[in-house]
């Protein structure tokens, strides 16, 4: 009997492909390849499994390192290098370099282009390799009369049989299929790319609210440091009268409380002004302990009256992205119906095979053949009328659902646009509130100081003075964060147009 070498030492002969470090592949699979007498076969066996290990998820790949001092190359965060506070437009600039989902739509864009190089790619001839090993053992005795009346046995050895094969496909006619398909996949990039559209408003939406509402915040961190230094000055002046004999001892403690309410409420203005900092951080994509600070933009206030509505709705309805997309979505659901059409047709393709087969590595025998073939099924159980069925559907949900988007945009260009007329009206309003609370706290607390007025009058005056000028922030930048709800509402917020 022939001695076989025992297929240990083959596969010890390459450790690295058994180790789990390299090799992911459960232990109960190395022991049969350990004790296999066909290493051939196995490895082949063990390459369909994958040799490539895989490094597991971890959430530390998509979180941005701290960014507290300065932004390194590799956070992968783009911030201007100037030390200057950053205006509007630079907030939006960086927002749309770094936020992650402005990425996640240029993938979605490129995707849906590689989609259409797919769709393409049918148009051209397919042609693959195909190689081939077998072995045959079968112990087999045969046992046979010799013409002198003898006897032998013949024992059939092992056969390896080696082929190698060639197919050639084109499809030559296939009843529109492939155009549609290719069509289908136009449709399709024209949608995701009006998807980035619809994400680069969105982003510049939230910038321009996270700015103003920092804005606002600071604006009323210096609204509630006025009303500090007015109750210590108001506390003084009860102070002070209290030394000639002119209040009482409850008018300074009044004044004392009216104070700790002030610094109590600056304190709450402190941080709002951090906390909109770091909302602010968030809508551009940093890092939200990352310190930047901002430049408030020029005052500037558009009357509503000249905005031309007619043609902001018009506008609107021909160049706002979800409009565009609901368009792109009717064109792919009408080359999914020509699609559909198509499969009720047969497919004519151009078909060649080479071969070579036999007992060595390198076969001798050949064979090849080519012809052109027309295939038509018979018999699917309906299932192209049923998939013309449902592509008729989608098509006409499609057409519904653009239908219901120029109406949901031109309602939101009006409700926009009637919200920047409130909030102009609002700015008129709370600039003269503020002016006539300002007026009358100055003659509340000449008329203290005289001893005209009480102590609450004074503090009621300063309270009246500080809401004023708080309602006066608030409404001129609530109109700013209107104006840009109404250009997003028209879809010109990320664009070069303004209003």
């Amino acid at each position: 009997m022939k001695n076989e070498e025992p297929a240990h030492s083959f596969w010890h002969s390459f450790p690295f492909l058994l180790d789990s470090h390299h090799l992911i592949i459960p232990s109960s699979h190395r022991a049969v390849l350990l004790s296999s007498r066909h290493p051939v076969l196995l490895l082949l066996t063990l390459l369909s499994l994958g040799c490539s290990a895989e490094r597991p998820l971890r959430i530390e790949d998509y979180v941005p390192r701290s960014t507290v001092a300065q932004p390194d190359a590799g956070n992968n965060i783009r911030v201007p290098a100037a030390a200057e506070p950053l205006t509007l437009e630079a907030c939006v600039r960086i927002a749309l370099d770094n936020n992650p989902m402005q990425r996640a739509a240029r993938e979605g864009v490129a995707a849906a282009r590689h989609a259409i190089g797919e769709a393409r790619a049918a148009y051209s001839p397919k042609l693959n390799g195909i190689v081939g090993y077998s072995r045959v053992e079968a112990h087999n005795f045969i046992q046979s009369t010799t013409s002198q009346g003898g006897t032998f046995t013949l024992d059939i050895p092992a056969r390896n049989s080696y082929f190698l094969a060639g197919i050639f496909t084109w499809t030559i006619y296939d009843f529109g299929n492939r155009y549609s398909q290719l069509k289908a996949a136009m449709a399709h990039r024209g949608v995701a790319e009006n998807e980035l559209g619809r994400v680069r408003q969105d982003i510049a939406l939230n910038v321009h609210q996270a700015f103003y509402a920092l804005q606002v915040a600071q604006e009323a961190q210096g609204v509630a440091r006025k009303t500090v230094e007015r109750a210590q000055d108001n506390l003084q002046l009860a102070r002070d009268r209290r030394e000639v004999g002119a209040a009482a001892e409850i008018d300074v403690l009044r004044a004392e409380v009216d104070l700790a309410q002030a610094r109590l409420d600056l304190v709450q203005a402190n941080s709002q002004v951090r906390t909109a900092r770091g909302n602010l951080n968030t809508a551009m994509g940093l890092p939200v302990e990352m310190s930047v600070d901002v430049h408030p933009p020029p005052d500037h206030l558009v009357p509503p009256d000249e905005i031309d509505l007619p043609k902001a709705l018009d506008q609107a309805v021909h160049q706002r992205p979800e409009v565009m997309s609901a368009l792109h979505n009717i064109d792919a659901a009408r080359r999914s119906v020509s699609a559909s059409k198509s499969a009720f047709g047969p497919s004519i393709s151009l078909t060649g095979v080479y071969l070579q087969q036999g007992p060595d590595l390198l076969p001798k025998g050949q064979a090849w053949f080519y012809g052109v073939f027309a295939s038509y099924p018979l018999f699917e159980g309906l299932l192209k009328v049923r998939r013309l069925s449902r592509t008729k559907a989608e098509l006409a949900q499609a057409e519904a659902n653009t239908a219901g988007a120029v109406l949901q945009v031109r309602s939101e260009v009006w409700l926009a646009h009637s919200r920047l007329a409130e909030a102009y009206e609002e700015i008129m309003a709370s600039e003269v509130l503020r002016q006539r609370a300002e007026e009358s706290y100055r003659t509340t607390r000449e008329r203290y100081r005289n001893q005209a007025a009480t102590v609450n009058e004074l503090l009621d005056a300063q309270t009246a003075l500080a809401r004023a000028e708080a309602s006066a922030v608030q409404a001129r930048w609530q109109y700013r964060t209107a104006n840009a709800e109404f250009r997003r509402a028209v879809g010109t917020l990320a664009g070069n147009d303004e209003w």
